[in-house]
């Protein structure tokens, strides 16, 4: 199978390595000036997998085809985009005009940009994923990465109507033999927007306390967090998605006296402490971007954030 990873950061490069592990024909598109030299280098990847009885620390030379121009005439089966959301603006035309018969996976982010993909491309021509099971950054040029092995780390993927599709189905297939845990969804929608949610005010509270490991030490901060999720995931059901309907999402409807325990544990994970501290020194742009999103979306529909303006506050004075 002939799979395109569209660009070459971390989360592109790590399932894109693991498929090829598993078989598949991986090409990378990346910008122009980088092919000659990922060709001759490769992509170094520093990678602490935890999918085992124990972690494993790999350090790697990904070695795919590499290109800088996508040919309409291609013949990829899929192109993965896996690029934060803020460069999906200008990734969007060219889809348009070069993704040729490729099925598109967006493993991306998003909140509310449903509607210009719509623009661009057909609905038969895409659908959704999320890269639940990887994370990192990037360091001189190198990209570190953690693969979960948490029961619940997966990679949701699913037709934005909730069809259950022949492609949706085969590129299950292909993520399972890379051991990247699939798990088709009938709400694909609901999983991306409500994560967003999530994520912003996580995110927010990690960068508020200035790295992963602090945060679970800091009570007053996790529990900040925790409210401004619940702002987001209020936002999400004024948009009239139902939080309650993703299991994962009942946990910051808790009491916090319960809920913040919890997430202590939780958060606590080796994994995931190294994938947000990946996130937040690699993307903090794009973090920043989707706080501001979920304050403005509350603007739009009635529902006051101050925790998640709190911890942005708190973010600009750090």
């Amino acid at each position: 199978m002939k799979i395109l990873i569209y660009g070459a950061g971390v989360v592109g490069c790590t399932y894109g390595w693991q498929l090829s592990k598993a078989g598949c024909d991986v090409t990378v598109l990346v910008r122009k000036g980088q092919k000659e030299v990922i060709q001759k280098d490769g992509i170094q990847i520093i990678c602490s997998d935890f999918r085992g009885k124990a972690r494993k620390d790999i350090d790697v030379i990904f070695k795919p085809t590499v290109i800088d121009e996508l040919s309409s005439n291609n013949d990829f089966e899929y192109i993965i985009v896996s690029t934060n959301k803020l460069q999906l603006s200008t990734i969007l035309p060219t889809l348009s005009k070069s993704a040729g018969k490729a099925n598109i996976v967006f493993f991306q982010n998003n909140w509310d940009v449903f509607t210009e993909i719509d623009k661009y491309l057909k609905a038969e021509q895409y659908f959704f994923a999320f890269p639940f099971m990887v994370g990192g950054g990037k360091e001189n040029k190198s990209i570190h990465c953690a693969i979960s092995g948490l029961k619940y780390s997966n990679t949701p993927l699913g037709e934005k109507d909730g069809r259950i599709t022949p492609r949706v189905e085969k590129f299950s297939i292909i993520l399972d033999k890379a051991n990247l845990k699939p798990a088709i969804s009938n709400q694909i929608l609901v999983w991306i927007i409500t994560h967003y949610a999530v994520a912003a005010g996580l995110s927010a509270g990690i960068m508020s306390a200035r790295s992963a490991s602090k945060f679970i030490k800091n009570t007053a901060i996790i529990k900040t967090a925790m409210k401004a999720i619940r702002e987001g995931l209020a936002i999400c059901k004024r948009m009239g998605i139902k939080p309650k309907t993703e299991k994962a999402n009942r946990l910051y409807l808790l009491p916090l006296f319960i809920s913040v325990p919890i997430a202590k544990k939780i958060y606590s994970n080796e994994a995931l402490q190294l994938m947000f501290e990946g996130h937040i020194n690699h993307s903090p742009t794009e973090i920043r971007q989707m706080i501001d999103d979920i304050i403005n979306s509350g603007k739009i529909y009635g529902v006051d954030t101050p925790n998640l303006s709190q911890l942005k506050k708190h973010i600009s004075s750090n």
